[in-house]
């Protein structure tokens, strides 16, 4: 439907003009380069890395080092702009060429900075560690050792539970009198000691240690600069190197803002070495000799005659367009063309799969099924406007790619849908007609153009039933789709034996359903349905080349029946998801006026406060919560019970040789 026709071709032409031809092909991103392994083979120029990541990855890390300390942009303007750098192509050559000189030296500043201050991060975030070992041990009057034994005495500094300190003490002493120990200290949960014995029994102490769970402290380990000063002097000399490393970083934050004053700059710079680096990385898919060059790729058979014409005319006979046909078993890559409106539903095709090379484009057909099944699920006036303001305000003041735009465009038609999807079901914030302004509420006691009525007790019927009768086009219009695909791919057979014999049959099970309603004659609407199946059981096993196995695959090919009834259930939910988005809304004020009762007693204006905050917050989360549910389970109905009945994807998507802008946006003039 609305895939683009693609031509490949190939490009040969002398070796002067390839840089000057790549720099405009990459500017127009109007290829699709693929890669010839011949070309590759027989070129005669070795392959040579001119640009490495390495260097792509040195500026990405300036950029983020440095963001945190940006200041003179606004936040509106940073989300009404994607975060992009808006300015015109001329502008951004000027700035690169006059910071290009600079910017070696300034990212070696930053990777220098960095580097200081993770090593004073790493020394800051040890010392509270030693601070606290220490301001227990403040009252040890003795310089700290590796070892604070004697030729007869051993002498342990430790910690033990405080719940056992008593305990501790008692053992100790039951083991010898001849032991000195002196507690330094306590905290919540350790209590802090020096114990002191003969050699002769410092074994059985250990067996002790043991027994209590007690840490003894190695001073080696943590303190080896600072033996020979008691802790009192080492916590004082802590506090000091504390006081002096929270200054460098102080330091380090204030030349970091310095340096993020050119961090416009290197947006710029990062973008531009991305595309050498693309065209860089091209040349794997180049052949190239001392004097030619050629690539092959696919482009739009729109603009081949004006591709000719251009390289004609710019390089007069010097490089040469040729017309080839695919090889064998090649993929033609997908590239989709919807027109305005329609284009913003190619994303959610692309997250099921591209089409493949025997399909049709789904996203027209699609597009309007998601609107009418969103906007059901959502179904509130007051959500669907939300939506429809949040995204027009980005979409008509920001300054965004088109392929942004093109999403936001989705989300301001789906909030169009939700809010007729909540007119019809007099969906308002959760508000009764009786709680509602008098100007949305019609005479009949209801919101004006609201169709069905959810609190009445055959509301919620009548409204599964037209959703069951939406399910239930939808599903035919997939079997339509692909009988359309199979004519399309010249499968007469398929279309006719498959697509249109189910196509029948489900109609006619359909008539059946619905024959007394709307007056048709039962035996009319079963021979119908007798017939369908009848074509189907003679059509489902006509692959089977054993004639006895044909009946039996014509009947158990009538099993599918119970596939489509299946998908049909599945729609269920929207009318689930619509019902849950009022009565969460509902719940949200009710609880919202409970509130205020309560509170109104004591202040009125506090009880208002609270009232407003509470409806605030519970709107939002529902309308959040809402919004997901009906994005995803809208958007599950295509992908499984519509998609399936025709669509198989796996295409290749058309990849265009193009300047890829993580941070600019030219402006045209």
């Amino acid at each position: 439907m609305a895939k683009v026709a693609l031509q490949k071709i190939r490009v040969i032409g002398m070796k002067k003009h390839y840089k000057i031809l790549m720099q405009e092909l990459h500017r127009q991103g109007i290829l699709h380069i693929t890669q010839n392994l011949d070309f590759i083979k027989n070129s005669e120029n070795e392959i040579v890395d001119h640009f490495g990541v390495f260097d792509l990855a040195r500026i990405d890390f300036v950029i983020r080092f440095l963001c945190p300390f940006e200041s003179g942009k606004s936040k509106l303007e940073g989300i009404l702009s994607g975060g992009k750098l808006i300015m015109t192509e001329e502008l951004a050559k000027e700035k690169l060429k006059t910071f290009s000189v600079d910017s070696e030296s300034i990212i070696s500043d930053c990777e220098k900075l960095r580097e200081s201050w993770v090593k004073v991060k790493n020394e800051l975030k040890k010392i509270p560690a030693k601070k606290n070992i220490l301001k227990n041990l403040l009252t040890f009057n003795v310089d700290l050792q590796v070892d604070f034994s004697t030729n007869k005495t051993k002498t342990w500094i430790g910690k033990v539970a405080l719940n056992q300190e008593h305990k501790f003490a008692s053992e100790l002493s039951r083991e010898s009198n001849l032991l000195d120990i002196n507690i330094l200290g306590s905290d919540k949960r350790y209590s802090y000691f020096r114990l002191t014995v003969l050699k002769d029994i410092s074994a059985k102490m250990e067996e002790i240690f043991n027994s209590f769970g007690v840490d003894v402290f190695d001073f080696s380990a943590e303190f080896s600069d600072f033996f020979g000063k008691m802790p009192v002097e080492i916590y004082a000399i802590l506090e000091q190197q504390e006081v002096d490393l929270a200054g460098h970083i102080i330091k380090f934050k204030k030349k970091a803002r310095r340096l993020a004053v050119h961090l416009d700059e290197m947006r710029i710079l990062y973008d531009y070495n991305s595309w050498r680096k693309t065209k860089n990385d091209l040349q794997y898919k180049i052949f190239r000799s001392k004097h030619l060059f050629a690539f092959e790729a696919w482009v739009s058979k729109k603009i081949v005659k004006d591709l000719t014409k251009w390289i004609k005319n710019a390089f007069v006979g010097d490089v040469e367009i040729e017309l080839i046909h695919k090889e064998k078993d090649e993929k033609v890559p997908v590239l989709l063309d919807n027109v305005v409106g329609v284009s913003s539903f190619e994303e959610i095709t692309k997250m099921y799969s591209m089409p493949s090379s025997t399909d049709i484009d789904p996203t027209a057909i699609m597009s309007f099924f998601f609107m009418l099944f969103f906007g059901l699920c959502l179904s509130d006036v007051g959500y669907g406007l939300t939506l429809m303001l949040l995204s027009g305000i980005f979409l008509f003041f920001g300054k965004f790619p088109k392929t942004v735009k093109k999403s936001i465009l989705m989300l301001f038609l789906c909030g169009g849908s939700a809010t007729i999807g909540g007119i019809i079901l007099g969906g308002y914030f959760g508000m009764t007609p009786a709680q509602a302004p008098e100007f949305l509420v019609g005479a009949n006691g209801m919101f004006k153009g609201q169709l069905l009525d959810m609190t009445n007790s055959i509301g919620p019927q009548i409204f599964l039933y037209i959703v069951f009768g939406l399910g239930a086009f939808q599903i035919l219009v997939g079997v339509i789709a692909d009988f359309v695909r199979r004519i399309g791919n010249k499968d007469f057979e398929g279309a006719f034996a498959d697509s249109a014999a189910w196509f029948f049959f489900l109609v006619s099970l359909v008539l059946l359903g619905v024959g007394d309603f709307i007056g048709l004659d039962p035996q009319f609407t079963t021979k119908l349905a007798l017939i369908g199946a009848g074509i189907l059981f003679l059509t489902q096993g006509r692959s089977q080349k054993n004639w006895f196995l044909k009946p039996i695959f014509g009947i158990l090919g009538l099993y599918n029946v119970v596939n489509y009834f299946s998908d049909l259930l599945s729609y269920a939910r929207v009318m689930a998801l619509g019902l849950a988005t009022g009565v969460v809304a509902s719940v949200m004020n009710t609880i919202g006026i409970k509130f205020y009762e309560m509170i109104s007693g004591a202040s009125i204006l506090i009880a208002i406060v609270v009232f407003v905050l509470f409806i605030i917050f519970g709107h939002l989360l529902n309308f959040a919560l809402s919004l997901m549910g009906a994005f995803i389970h809208t958007g599950r109905l295509q992908f499984v019970e519509f998609f399936s009945k025709f669509y198989a994807g796996g295409g290749k998507a058309f990849i265009p040789f193009e300047r890829v802008k993580k941070y600019l946006q030219f402006e045209v003039r």
